[in-house]
């Protein structure tokens, strides 16, 4: 018969662990996908915390005397698996507002496709792009990456040890913004540019063929542009996901700095 026994102390410690990793199971890219069940989540969390309470965190003693202490040590952990996981999944979020723009230029911007996985309707090179990411993460192995960072941080941040400077915070996330828009606008850079010679005939004919409709033909050449152009910056994949992802860890490590 197979009998286990622990202390409150114990199983107070393993439901902070709980806590931090079900909480970047919930923001995290790849992991908090929606279509995966919601008990396969559960699961994978519960394993996870188990795995890394009893072979890697080494058990601390937890500084709180009353349940608002407790409250307050769960609410810190909480929030430091929900930043690692958010900073993450802001590299894949670019894709949607690179993808928008892209469709804004030509001309599928009233196209919206219901996606599963973000359960949101998202425009079509978006949607395009975010699963050609994602399929590379995974052939890839960027999840087993961010896993093992996310393991790690519990060296730098010890459970109960949470300690969020605002200062530094504030500045980090002003610099995911800013972070953000430079990965989308390179993102669009090419379809940009292509756009903008086009725009520049298309005006120039205008001028020298005042009898042609501009805008019946335009509206079919940037289509026909815009998706030769998404068809020859296919190869470029590659290189967007390695610039995503260098970012990602960027970004993962700068919180986890902020947090220790």
């Amino acid at each position: 018969m197979f009998t286990y026994n622990f202390s409150v102390r114990d199983l107070e410690y393993f439901l902070l662990i709980l806590t931090r990793i079900s909480c970047f199971v919930y923001t995290a890219p790849f992991f908090s996908t929606a279509n995966v069940p919601k008990r396969v989540k559960i699961g994978f969390s519960f394993f996870v915390a188990m795995v890394l309470y009893r072979f890697v965190i080494p058990h601390s003693t937890l500084n709180y005397t009353t349940v608002m202490g407790y409250a307050a040590l769960v609410i810190s952990e909480a929030a430091c698996g929900l930043a690692i996981g958010f900073v993450a999944e802001i590299c894949i979020s670019v894709l949607s507002l690179a993808g928008s723009r892209i469709d804004m230029d030509i001309g599928l911007s009233m196209v919206n496709m219901f996606d599963p996985v973000s359960r949101q309707q998202i425009g079509f090179t978006g949607t395009l792009y975010q699963y050609a990411i994602l399929l590379l993460l995974i052939g890839t192995n960027m999840h087993h990456w961010l896993l093992r960072a996310f393991v790690d941080a519990f060296s730098l941040i010890p459970i109960g040890h949470v300690n969020v400077r605002m200062e530094n915070m504030v500045s980090v996330i002003v610099g995911f913004m800013t972070d953000a828009f430079i990965i989308a606008f390179r993102i669009y850079l090419p379809i940009f540019a292509v756009m903008m010679l086009l725009n520049s005939i298309l005006g120039i004919l205008a001028k020298v063929a005042p009898q042609l409709n501009m805008f019946a033909v335009g509206v079919q050449l940037k289509m026909l542009v815009g998706f030769g152009a998404l068809i020859l910056t296919v190869g470029l994949l590659p290189q967007m996901s390695d610039f995503i992802f260098s970012q990602m860890k960027n970004m993962v490590r700068s919180v986890v700095e902020v947090m220790h």
